[in-house]
């Protein structure tokens, strides 16, 4: 019931934080058309290749020894288009992307990452439900040249990070990862903001398998959930160099309560700590007033620590972007224009 409770008022301060920060966020001031300008009154359309993945990991004394599970996901080709403040992205894994590999096992799972860029704000929502791992690299657990693959573990991982940019007139984080506008100076920003999580793994079985028991704390452990909250601080910066070629880069680390319950041999354990996490983005590509070529990447390194051990979520995708903006014709502007906004 206290977990329940904890759970239920972070979420609301969430809630009323990210309300207030967007609420900040909606002044109508004018940004710096020196150093990036905007093509949100267009339409942004794009083609792309992306892969996303949610790996779990067990954490040993030593990196090198840490149990490394992935999920067995697909290359996936989409298409999509971003007008106003509303972006649409169709995608999926056909056959001729993805040689069959069953001795990796296979991976059920929905992967609702969403990355929401406005003028002011990055937003990260995720949203993982994933079953099915093997354990890499090859060989770990298992004879060599084989994998050791886990069917019975599931992984759900959910939660928000939100951040505002202090310097927005200056540093457009939509030229490098939304493609609706164009950085055509070189600026960087401190972003501050929040995260909350929540979620839990699980398995049929111990997580860490039988023959490796001995080398790890998390030994026996079936199951650990955890939730947590807590403020963050970052930056973001890009270089540009002769208006079109850029490098993108940003780092935000939050600081939260960790609430985790860890299940082991038929008993549970919990454990209340301050577990710092990470995220990381990037965008390398060439822009110009009509058009994008790009290739993007977040990823969100988050970690918890129980009773018998410390894990890490890793959730991430990887695109390779092309996009091009064209004006709509007055009466698709008309049609479209519920999702125009200058923020």
């Amino acid at each position: 019931m206290r977990h329940k409770l904890l759970m239920k008022k972070g979420w609301t301060l969430m809630a009323l934080l990210a309300a207030c920060i967007t609420a900040t966020a909606q002044r109508t001031e004018q940004y710096d058309s020196d150093y990036y300008e905007s093509y949100t009154d267009q339409i942004t359309g794009r083609a792309y290749f992306s892969q996303k993945y949610t790996n779990l990991l067990l954490l040993s004394k030593r990196r090198e020894d840490d149990l490394r599970y992935r999920p067995n996901t697909t290359l996936n080709f989409g298409v999509g288009a971003t007008y106003g403040w509303f972006t649409l992205n169709l995608a999926y894994g056909f056959d001729f992307l993805n040689k069959g590999d069953d001795s990796k096992g296979k991976t059920r799972y929905l992967d609702l990452q969403s990355h929401v860029y406005t003028r002011k704000m990055s937003i990260d929502l995720f949203g993982q439900f994933y079953k099915g791992f093997y354990l890499y690299p090859e060989g770990t657990a298992a004879p060599a040249k084989n994998w050791y693959t886990r069917p019975d573990i599931k992984v759900r991982h959910m939660g928000v990070a939100a951040y505002y940019i202090l310097d927005w007139d200056k540093l457009s984080m939509r030229a490098a990862m939304l493609q609706t506008e164009w950085q055509k100076k070189s600026a960087g920003s401190l972003l501050l903001g929040a995260e909350v999580y929540y979620g839990y793994s699980k398995g049929d079985s111990a997580l860490v398998p039988s023959a490796l028991e001995a080398m790890y704390n998390q030994r026996g452990v079936t199951k650990f959930r955890y939730f947590d909250i807590g403020p963050g601080i970052g930056y973001a910066y890009t270089f540009v160099w002769k208006e079109h070629w850029y490098a993108m880069g940003g780092i935000t680390g939050s600081f939260p309560i960790n609430f985790q319950k860890d299940f082991r041999y038929g008993k549970a354990e919990k454990k209340t700590t301050i577990s710092p996490d990470l995220m990381y983005r990037a965008g390398l590509g060439y822009n110009n007033e009509k058009m994008n070529i790009s290739v993007t990447w977040v990823n969100n390194s988050f970690q918890t620590k129980g009773e018998f051990g410390k894990y890490r979520i890793n959730t991430g995708n990887v695109r390779l972007n092309a996009a091009y903006r064209f004006m709509p014709g007055p009466r698709l502007k008309n049609k479209i224009k519920i999702f125009r906004s200058d923020n």
